[in-house]
C-alpha cells in the first residue's frame, strides 16, 4: 500500500515534468517515470513536446486515479485567482463533473494556500486521505483584489524564465502571476497553440511578450533562427496584430522593455495607420540583416507585407503570430486582412488568440488560424459575469436632455480622479469635449482630452499619451455593437485595481439592463440626483451664441447620433420610432432642427428660438474672416441666379403664342382619334349631300349651294386653269364643286378601305391568340397527365 502511494506521490510531483515535455529529463528519470507507470497499470508517458499521456486507463481503485480514468492526450486545469477561483480547462475528453483535477500537478501554481478557502481545505482533506504532499495552489479569498498578493512568482516559474526577463519584471513591480499569465505561459512555452478568454484588463499583454521573448532568445541561442539569407532583407520572426492604433502602441512600449533588456539584437517594429507608408517604408530598410518582431494594425500590416513580401522581407523562421483582442478585430470587420496577413506566414508557427468574448467568428478563426489549440478561460470564480470583479458596474435612467446636466455632475463628484466618457460617434467626442472645456475652465482640477479614430494621428497620440490608468469609466451613449460593452468598462479596473463604470440609458431602454445581465454583465442601478443638480444647458447654449464653431459641432454630432441610434443592432430595446427626438436636440443644445431624412414626416417636441444662426460668429477671427467671404460669394451666386430666373419668367411671360406654337407645334395639336376622324368625314359629306339635293330640287341656287359650300372664300390656285397664251382663268363654279364633292367621296372610300384594313389585321391578331391559348392548355393537360402517372 505505502508503496503504492510513494509511487503515485512521484508520479503527481513528476507530472509537471512531463507537462513542460520530456525532452528535459535524464535518461534515468524516463525510466524511472516508465517502470512507475507500469506498476501502476497505467500508460507509459510519450516523451515528446506535443502529447501528455499522464494517466490514463487507471486500474487503482483510488479517488485520486478515477479523477484521470477517462482522460485522454493530457488532462490540465488551472486554478488562480480574480477575486476568487478561477478555473480553466484546455482540450478534450474531460469527464463531467470532475471538478478535482486541479491540484494533482504541484507546481501549477505555487504561493501557497489560504486556509480559509474551503475549496482549499476539500482538497487538504483528500490530499491527506490518498497520502500524497498538499499541492501548492494560488487560492485567495474573494476579498482579495490585489494581484501582487496571488498566483507564482514569476522566480519560481519552472522551466526559469531567462534572467533579463526576470529583472524586468522586478523592474516593472510584477512579481506574481496574473491567473491568465500562469495559464498561458507553460502552454506557450511548451510551443502549443492557444485561445485565451480573459476578462479585459487581466494581463493577457504579458502573456505572449514574455512567451516571445523567451522563445526568440532560445532559438537564437541554439542557431533555430539565424540572420536572413541575404544582407538586404529584414527577416520577420513574430507578429503582434490589434484593432487599434494606440492598443498596438501599448504593446509596443510595453515590448520594447522587455526587448532592450533580454534580446537588443531584435528589432521592434511599429506599422499602424496614421503615418505614412514611406516612413514605415524606412523603417524596414533600417532593420535589413536583422530579425524583426512587428506589432501593428491590420490594414498597414497588410499593406506593408504585400509590398515586401519576397523583395524586402522575409518570414521563411517565422516562430509566433498573437492576434489581440481577436473579437474586436473581427467586429471591426478585419477578417478579410486578417487571411491576407496568414496567406504570407507559414504554417509551421505558434498562434495566439487572446479575446475577452469567445464569439462565434473568433472560434471559428481558431479553427482556421490554429492547429490542435489549447482553450484557456479564466473567469470569476462563481462564473456569473465576464467583467472584472473589482469593476463596479452601474446604470442610471436619465432623458437625453439631462445627461449632460449628469455627466457634468458626475464628473464633479469625482474630482481629482481620471475618467473616461465614452459617446457613440466621433462627432459626440469633438462636440462634448468642447463643452466640457468651456465648463471646466479655469479649473486645473478638470483638464478634458478628446480621442477618436478620425482624429489627426499627431493629436491623437498626443492626447494619448496624456491619459494612462484610469478609475472611473462612464458610458453616455451604449455602443452599437453590445460586445464592445464590456471592452469599454472593462478599461477601468485594469490589473487588479478596482474602478467603476456608470452608464446613461433612458427609461424606455431599460430592457437593456437585463440583456446585459444574461451576457454576464451585472450593472446596479445609481441614483443621481437629477431634480437638485445644476441644469448646464442654458450656460452651454451661451458657449454656442459665443462661438459658431461649437453650433457647428452640435448639430454635426446630433445627425450622427441620431444615424447610429437608427443602426443600433440591438433594435429591439434601442427602438428608433420610441426615441425623444426633441429631447435630443435639446441635449445637443440645437437651435433649430437640421433638414435630414431621418427627420422628415416626424412629428417633433422641439420649439424653435428665434435666433438667426447665420449672425453667429466664429471666436476664431481667421476662420470668421473666411466664413465672411464666403457669404459675400454665396450671396453673389444667388443674385445671379434669382436675376436670371426672373429674366426667364419675364420672357416666357411675354413670349407670342404664335411663337410657342411655331417652336412646339405638336404641344398645341390634339392628336384626333380614328373613330372621331370618321365620324367627321361622315357628316360633312352627309352635310354637303344634303346641299346638292336641294340645288337639284331648285331649292337654292348653284350660286347659294356654292356659298354654303365654300363659305366666303375666295377661288384658290386650284380653282384656276391656263389658257393656251399661259394666261390664267377661273374655271365655271359648277366645275369646281363637282370636283370638290368627287374628292370629298374619294376620301371617304380611303377612310372606309383604311377601316377594313384595320380590322382583318385585328381579326387575324385574335385568331392568334386563340390558338396560342388552345395550344398551352393542351400543354398543361399533358404535363398533368404525366405527372399523374409517375405517381
Amino acid at each position: 500500500m505505502q508503496e503504492i502511494v510513494r509511487a503515485m506521490n512521484y508520479v503527481i510531483e513528476q507530472g509537471w515534468a512531463f507537462y513542460w515535455g520530456t525532452s528535459e529529463w535524464t535518461g534515468a528519470e524516463i525510466i524511472e517515470a516508465c517502470e512507475v507507470a507500469d506498476r501502476l497499470g497505467l500508460i507509459r508517458p510519450i516523451c515528446d513536446q506535443t502529447r501528455y499521456n499522464i494517466l490514463d486507463r487507471s486500474r487503482v481503485d483510488y479517488d485520486f486515479v478515477n479523477l484521470y480514468k477517462k482522460y485522454k492526450y493530457g488532462i490540465t486545469a488551472f486554478s488562480a485567482l480574480s477575486s476568487g477561483v478561477l478555473t480553466g480547462k484546455y482540450n478534450d475528453g474531460i469527464p463531467d463533473g470532475s471538478r478535482m483535477s486541479i491540484p494533482w500537478f504541484k507546481s501549477i501554481l505555487s504561493n501557497g494556500l489560504e486556509e480559509k478557502s474551503a475549496k482549499a481545505i476539500q482538497l487538504a482533506e483528500i490530499a491527506k486521505e490518498i497520502g500524497c504532499t498538499l499541492p501548492q495552489l494560488a487560492i485567495a479569498c474573494p476579498s482579495q483584489s490585489n494581484f501582487s498578493t496571488i498566483g507564482m512568482r514569476f522566480h519560481d516559474f519552472k522551466p526559469a524564465l531567462c534572467p533579463e526577463i526576470l529583472a524586468e519584471t522586478d523592474a516593472l513591480g510584477f512579481e506574481h502571476m496574473t491567473p491568465v499569465q500562469a495559464a498561458t505561459l507553460p502552454l506557450f512555452l511548451s510551443n502549443k497553440d492557444v485561445c485565451v478568454d480573459a476578462c479585459t484588463g487581466s494581463g493577457k499583454t504579458l502573456s505572449f511578450v514574455l512567451p516571445i521573448v523567451q522563445l526568440l532568445k532560445a532559438k537564437m541561442a541554439d542557431g533555430s533562427i539565424t540572420a536572413p539569407r541575404h544582407a538586404n532583407l529584414t527577416k520577420i520572426v513574430a507578429m503582434v496584430i490589434s484593432p487599434t492604433r494606440e492598443l498596438a502602441r501599448q504593446i509596443f512600449e510595453c515590448a520594447e522593455k522587455f526587448f532592450a533588456r533580454a534580446l537588443p539584437t531584435v528589432q521592434l517594429l511599429l506599422f499602424v495607420g496614421g503615418t505614412s507608408v514611406d516612413e514605415d517604408l524606412s523603417l524596414i530598410r533600417g532593420a535589413v540583416g536583422k530579425c524583426s518582431v512587428v506589432i501593428g494594425t491590420p490594414g498597414r500590416t497588410e499593406d506593408l507585407l504585400n509590398r515586401c513580401v519576397g523583395s524586402s522581407v522575409e518570414t521563411r523562421e517565422f516562430e509566433m503570430l498573437i492576434l489581440d483582442e481577436a473579437d474586436t478585430l473581427l467586429d471591426m470587420g478585419f477578417e478579410v486582412s486578417l487571411n491576407k496577413i496568414l496567406e504570407h506566414l507559414p504554417k509551421q508557427r505558434r498562434t495566439g488568440l487572446f479575446s475577452a468574448t469567445q464569439t462565434q467568428e473568433v472560434k471559428a478563426l481558431a479553427r482556421a488560424g490554429l492547429r490542435n489549440p489549447a482553450t484557456i478561460s479564466v473567469q470569476v470564480a462563481n462564473n456569473t459575469q465576464v467583467t472584472p470583479a473589482t469593476l463596479q458596474n452601474y446604470y442610471c435612467l436619465v432623458g437625453h436632455d439631462q445627461r449632460l446636466s449628469a455627466l457634468h455632475h458626475f464628473v464633479q463628484s469625482k474630482k481629482g480622479e481620471k475618467l473616461i466618457v465614452f459617446f457613440s460617434t466621433c462627432g459626440s467626442v469633438d462636440f462634448f469635449s468642447r463643452v466640457l472645456e468651456e465648463l471646466f475652465k479655469g479649473k486645473k482640477d478638470f483638464p478634458v482630452v478628446a480621442l477618436h479614430g478620425k482624429m489627426p494621428q499627431k493629436k491623437r497620440t498626443t492626447n494619448y499619451d496624456h491619459f494612462s490608468a484610469l478609475k472611473s469609466g462612464l458610458l453616455y451613449d451604449p455602443p452599437q455593437d453590445p460586445n464592445f460593452f464590456v471592452h469599454r468598462v472593462g478599461r477601468t479596473a485594469r490589473a487588479g485595481r478596482s474602478g467603476c463604470a456608470l452608464s446613461f440609458l433612458s427609461s424606455n431602454e431599460d430592457a437593456y439592463v437585463n440583456f446585459l445581465k444574461i451576457r454576464k454583465v451585472p450593472c446596479e442601478e445609481m441614483t443621481l440626483p437629477l431634480d437638485t443638480m445644476e441644469d448646464v444647458l442654458p450656460k452651454v447654449k451661451s458657449f454656442i451664441l459665443e462661438d459658431r464653431d461649437l453650433l457647428e459641432k452640435g448639430t454635426k454630432a446630433f445627425m450622427a447620433f441620431v444615424r447610429s441610434y437608427k443602426e443600433h443592432q440591438c433594435q429591439f430595446i434601442f427602438r428608433f420610432k420610441e426615441l425623444d427626438l426633441g429631447a435630443a436636440a435639446r441635449g445637443f443644445c440645437l437651435l433649430q432642427l437640421p433638414k435630414i431624412n431621418e427627420l422628415r414626416n416626424v412629428r417633433i417636441d422641439f420649439e424653435k428660438t428665434g435666433i438667426k444662426t447665420t449672425d453667429i460668429k466664429f471666436k476664431d477671427k481667421a476662420r470668421e474672416k473666411e466664413r465672411q467671404k464666403k457669404l459675400v460669394a454665396i450671396a453673389k451666386e444667388n443674385e445671379a441666379r434669382d436675376k436670371k430666373n426672373a429674366e426667364m419668367r419675364e420672357k416666357k411671360r411675354k413670349r407670342p403664342l404664335e411663337e410657342e406654337n411655331q417652336k412646339h407645334p405638336r404641344r398645341r395639336e390634339k392628336k384626333k382619334g380614328l373613330h372621331q376622324q370618321i365620324v367627321e368625314e361622315w357628316d360633312e359629306l352627309a352635310e354637303e349631300e344634303k346641299l346638292y339635293k336641294k340645288m337639284k330640287k331648285g331649292k337654292i341656287t348653284e350660286e347659294e349651294y356654292e356659298k354654303a359650300l365654300l363659305g366666303k372664300a375666295d377661288s384658290s390656285d386650284d380653282d384656276e386653269d391656263e389658257d393656251e397664251d399661259g394666261d390664267k382663268k377661273k374655271k365655271p363654279k359648277w366645275q369646281r364643286s363637282e370636283e370638290k364633292l368627287k374628292e370629298r367621296f374619294k376620301k371617304k372610300e380611303q377612310v372606309a378601305t383604311k377601316t377594313a384594313e384595320q380590322k382583318r389585321e385585328a381579326a387575324k391578331r385574335e385568331e392568334r391568340i386563340r390558338k396560342r391559348k388552345k395550344s398551352q392548355h393542351v400543354q398543361r393537360a399533358v404535363q398533368r397527365a404525366q405527372r399523374r402517372g409517375r405517381r
